[in-house]
């Protein structure tokens, strides 16, 4: 070694000695002859490896390396854009739309490369191996799935795609033989099994890797092994899953999509799922947005499928008021978007729990929905008042149930009653009228005080009164059968007269006019006529001496009716005209008419008139009659009493009529304060009397 200095890295390769050169040469010669002699003994080996699933991955490593190259490229195309320098014409098509073509025609390369036949005879092998080990032929089938498809799923939920994916994608024989072998697998075996595919299926999600060969045996379980995925081992641990992943996201949503997938097509089982195991998660804990995302597209689909299908859903109290509360809480966790969304479906989950036999299943809604009325939003509080109009008009037991309610809930009752009151023209057309009289006069009977207690509450003023107002509008119930014989009578009494009137050919000929002509004429009324006259000769003489606007005004309305009668007189007339213009085409009209209405009648009563119809009515006639006779006898008998009091009364009433004018009206002024007087009198003998009849009919009618 010299004494000067060498650069690192610069120093020239110091040439071997002859005896390091030969000491290299015979370390050589020993390895090349035991590579040979191994070679030779792998070459000589007589046996033969047993085939299964790990040669299988041994043998197709270099296929498989070239196929991963392959797909990692196609994924790369799918996650990641070209970058080149020059800018590329875009193609028609959003990129969602591209990542889903993209991805199905990878995972359909991948699926293609599966061979039905080696895959057939490997599971045939292992179960010939071990027959009494069904674990190992899912755990062979697990793995060749996992060695054949490679491909990372972009989206965890798989919102892209239809239902049956990525299952739908396996040829139908490859579906048939995995249906054949699940089927062939005890339920426990499969429970496990499948409960191994969930905790795969959770690990490499979070861990980036792939889970389309989960996800494809999850779903051929789910069609062809209802009792494992419906089984308590399962869902509890698919729960369990979920809520321990519920801040992971893209975790989470693959295990919803698994809950999802359970119920297949069961549209009552989907929406049970959802509202057991999806709705809990948006009301307790703060999510992330893709898993309330999710969990809000699972809920449109459930519904829009129902809506499709116009299948009747039972959804029952617990479930509709857990929705109902978080659509309307104030401090709940969901975005913006979501709760909107929420409330836009609040409809159709409330036809869900209305629709099915509403006449008894409201009476279980009732009760909480009058409880939600205190301390609620606007919007809140005009929902639950419809909803609890709609229990009331369709399920006659909840006015039982709100006066059971109404002491313990008077604030809550005294909205409603408002809202009964404000809406009364529907209310009374659609409610059950019986149900609602007979609760109106609970409440009045419960609300009014006693005699004993002097103050009463404001809210009970106002039911009070909100109660007595709806109570005087319903009405006493003769009031639409006297308008019905009223009306009956007006026209029983008009077909008569005009009938009376074309037999003689005129008013004053018929019998009708002669009676009234001898009305006219008779010595009483001749009397009462002129009396009349002398008496309005003189309340004019006097109301245009001291009331001049009062008679004013009362002859401007009785001009005013006379002016109308006239235009209805006209109207009849012209009518009349067209008639008598008209009559013979209307004489044929009528002449069909007539046959037709006749050959029907005659049918009618052709088939009524039978012996034992005819027996009847003869055996009904005479009783009748006999009836009949013995009122006309009793009536006869009391005629002239009858007419010899009822002169006594009119004389007597003309008297005291003629006194009380002379007194009041010509003796003495007539003044304002006169005429409130006789007003609020009159007003007070008229209410006491309808009153008093009013009673009378009600006690009557509840004797009968």
């Amino acid at each position: 070694m010299s004494g000067k200095w060498e650069v690192a890295g610069k120093s020239k390769k110091v040439p071997l000695s002859k005896k390091a050169v030969k000491k290299q040469k015979k370390e050589i010669q020993p390895a090349q002859v035991e590579e040979e002699t191994v070679d030779n003994f792998a070459i000589s080996n007589p046996l033969k490896e047993h085939r299964n699933i790990y040669t299988l991955m041994k043998d197709d490593t270099s296929d498989q390396e070239q196929d991963r190259k392959q797909s990692e490229n196609k994924e790369n195309l799918i996650t990641k854009p070209r970058i080149s320098g020059k800018p590329k014409p875009k193609k028609k098509g959003s990129p969602v739309a591209q990542v889903k073509r993209a991805e199905r025609e990878v995972l359909m390369e991948q699926l293609e490369e599966i061979d039905i036949s080696d895959m057939k005879s490997l599971i045939g092998d292992v179960k010939k191996r071990f027959p009494n080990h069904p674990r190992v032929w899912l755990k062979d089938v697990q793995s060749y799935f996992h060695m054949k498809v490679t491909l990372r799923e972009s989206d965890p939920g798989l919102m892209m795609y239809e239902s049956a994916y990525p299952f739908n994608m396996l040829s139908s024989e490859l579906q048939d033989f995995l249906s054949k072998l699940f089927k062939e697998i005890p339920d426990a075996v499969m429970i496990g099994f499948y409960s191994e595919l969930l905790d795969s299926l959770a690990r490499d999600v979070r861990n980036g890797a792939c889970g389309y060969h989960h996800r494809i045996l999850l779903q051929c379980m789910s069609h062809n092994c209802p009792k494992t995925v419906h089984s308590k081992e399962v869902t509890n641990k698919l729960q369990s899953l979920i809520t321990d992943s519920v801040a992971r996201t893209k975790e989470c949503v693959a295990l919803l999509w698994c809950l999802q997938m359970i119920p297949r097509n069961k549209l009552d089982t989907k929406l049970k799922v959802w509202f057991t195991c999806m709705l809990p998660i948006l009301q307790t804990r703060k999510t992330e947005r893709p898993v309330q995302d999710y969990i809000l597209k699972c809920l449109e689909n459930v519904v829009s499928e129902i809506s499709d299908s116009k299948e009747t859903i039972e959804l029952g109290p617990s479930d509709f008021f857990g929705y109902f509360d978080l659509v309307f809480s104030p401090n709940s966790n969901l975005f913006s978007h979501v709760q909107v969304v929420l409330m836009e479906l609040l409809e159709e989950i409330k036809y869900f729990a209305f629709s099915s036999n509403s006449e008894k299943r409201l009476r279980s809604f009732f009760p909480s929905l009058l409880i939600r009325l205190q301390h609620c939003s606007a919007k809140q509080k005009t929902v639950v008042l419809k909803y609890l109009l709609e229990c009331l008009q369709q399920d006659a037991q909840c006015w039982l149930l709100w006066q059971q309610m109404f002491g313990k809930h008077l604030n809550n009752s005294v909205t409603l009653l408002e809202h009964i009151h404000d809406n009364w023209n529907i209310v009374i057309k659609t409610a059950n009228k019986a149900a609602l009289k007979q609760t109106l006069n609970y409440l009045v009977l419960t609300l009014t005080p006693t005699s004993g207690k002097t103050k009463i509450k404001e809210n009970q003023r106002r039911a009070l009164e909100l109660c007595s107002d709806m109570n005087h509008a319903i009405g006493s119930p003769l009031k639409g059968a006297l308008k019905l014989a009223l009306l009956v009578m007006l026209v029983v009494s008009a077909a008569y007269i005009l009938h009376d009137v074309k037999e003689f050919g005129s008013f004053q000929a018929s019998r009708t006019g002669r009676i009234y002509s001898s009305f006219l004429q008779h010595e009483s009324v001749v009397q009462l006529y002129d009396t009349a006259k002398v008496y309005g000769a003189a309340v004019h003489k006097y109301g245009m001496t001291h009331v001049p606007l009062l008679m004013e005004y009362i002859y401007t309305v009785c001009n005013s009716v006379c002016s109308t009668l006239a235009l209805l007189a006209v109207f009849v007339q012209t009518n009349l005209n067209y008639l008598i213009e008209n009559k013979d085409d209307i004489a044929q009209q009528m002449k069909a008419a007539a046959v037709d209405a006749g050959e029907r009648g005659y049918g009618l009563i052709k088939s009524l008139t039978t012996p034992e119809n005819m027996e009847w009515a003869e055996t009904t006639a005479l009783k009748y009659m006999e009836l009949c006779r013995d009122y006309w006898s009793w009536a006869l008998e009391n005629m002239v009493q009858a007419a010899a009091a009822g002169q006594a009364s009119a004389v007597a009433l003309y008297g005291s009529v003629q006194e009380f004018v002379i007194n009041n009206f010509i003796n003495e002024p007539v003044t304002l304060d006169r005429l409130k007087e006789w007003v609020l009198t009159f007003s007070t003998f008229v209410q006491e009397t309808a009153v008093h009849f009013y009673n009378t009919a009600l006690n009557a009618t509840l004797a009968n």
